[in-house]
């Protein structure tokens, strides 16, 4: 078992996410997942797929990475040409995943992610077939499952999974941690799986949260960031997330919103600040100032100052107020939230601080 793993941040292999990944040391306490959701992280890189992974996780700070092929993607006529493509040809057939996992069994730091394709193929045993292609090949293997394959999930995971190596994943969804459903399993993973190494993810902030529908300058209410609070409690040992950002359905295009989500470690809440107008100049002349200004940030820099200290988000913030930086970029706020949660993450760990911070 892990000892010192308390939280699992997961990434889509995307531009933005990839940045984050490559500029940010993830210590000893925290294993980052990356979500490989197509080919290539963009379209004109001239780099096989092997290449593109192989240096991107050569580049990450980590003592493990969990590596997944997904099981949850939705596709529909929104979503990007390129996931489609690759779900199609990679993330729905076993053989390929197996495949797609080996080309990485060279890496110490690689922990393949297994999960069932039954509720997308309704194939059985997708989860033995998987671990007995890989399980001597690699020193650790992670298997996920969620509320929806669970009852099916559990018996080919018990059969085959490493008391003291690897790791089970338990994938809320959109579930919250309150729900009954979730509670009857947990019920069972105490029971059955002692000695097991077990992480808990949830995404507090689901795609039905629109920066045109934030309130400025107040909380979120439709986002829950409980399970930082409870995951000890449940008797897992650690817990994921999305490190700070929406889990979104993978849609393209999409117009200039304006808008930016800052978390908030003192009450674990995230606070919405949202533009005037649609034009990118109200990241710099309006959002910044406001989030900057505001009551959440300004406690976090009087009282906290850990969290604002050495935080790369919060620097990048600044330097945006003061035009040494470069605001008018959509993309820049989604590294910018990322940056910034991770370290508040990170001092949590380092620190060993209680989330919310008013319990202390």
């Amino acid at each position: 078992m892990s000892a010192t793993l308390k939280y699992v941040p997961v990434f889509r292999a995307r531009q933005q996410e990839i940045i984050v990944l490559k500029e940010t040391d993830f210590g000893i306490s925290m294993y980052p997942m990356i979500e490989v959701i197509k080919e290539k992280d963009r379209k004109n890189n001239q780099q096989s797929t092997f290449e593109i992974y192989r240096d991107l996780l050569n580049s990450i700070q980590s003592e493990h990475v969990f590596l997944s092929l997904p099981n949850y993607i939705k596709l529909s006529n929104s979503t990007q040409q390129e996931v489609i493509t690759f779900s199609r040809t990679i993330l729905d057939s076993v053989p390929d995943r197996i495949d797609f996992m080996i080309q990485f069994s060279g890496f110490g730091k690689v922990v393949p992610v297994i999960s069932s394709l039954l509720n997308l193929q309704g194939e059985a045993e997708t989860i033995l077939r998987q671990s007995e292609s890989l399980r001597d090949r690699f020193s650790r293997l992670a298997y996920m499952t969620n509320p929806d394959s669970f009852e099916e999930d559990l018996p080919e995971i018990e059969a085959v999974i490493r008391l003291g190596s690897d790791f089970f994943i338990y994938d809320l969804g959109t579930v919250s941690p309150t729900n009954p459903i979730f509670r009857k399993h947990n019920r069972v993973l105490r029971e059955r799986f002692r000695g097991v190494n077990k992480i808990i993810i949830r995404s507090a902030l689901n795609s039905d949260i629109k920066n045109v529908e934030l309130i400025h300058n107040d909380v979120i209410s439709e986002a829950d960031n409980s399970l930082i609070e409870s995951f000890k409690d449940q008797s897992f040992d650690a817990f994921g997330d999305y490190a700070g950002i929406k889990k979104d359905d993978l849609t393209a295009g999409g117009t200039i919103s304006p808008g930016f989500i800052f978390y908030d470690p003192y009450d674990n809440l995230y606070y919405g600040f949202k533009a005037e107008e649609k034009k990118l100049s109200q990241f710099k002349d309006f959002i910044v100032p406001a989030v900057l200004g505001s009551s959440p940030f300004m406690r976090l820099q009087d009282q906290f100052p850990t969290f604002v200290e050495g935080n790369p988000g919060i620097k990048l913030l600044q330097d945006i107020n003061t035009g040494i930086e470069n605001g008018q970029n959509q993309a820049k706020f989604k590294k910018i939230a990322m940056q910034h949660y991770l370290h508040c993450m990170r001092v949590w760990i380092d620190e060993d601080r209680t989330i919310p911070l008013y319990l202390e």
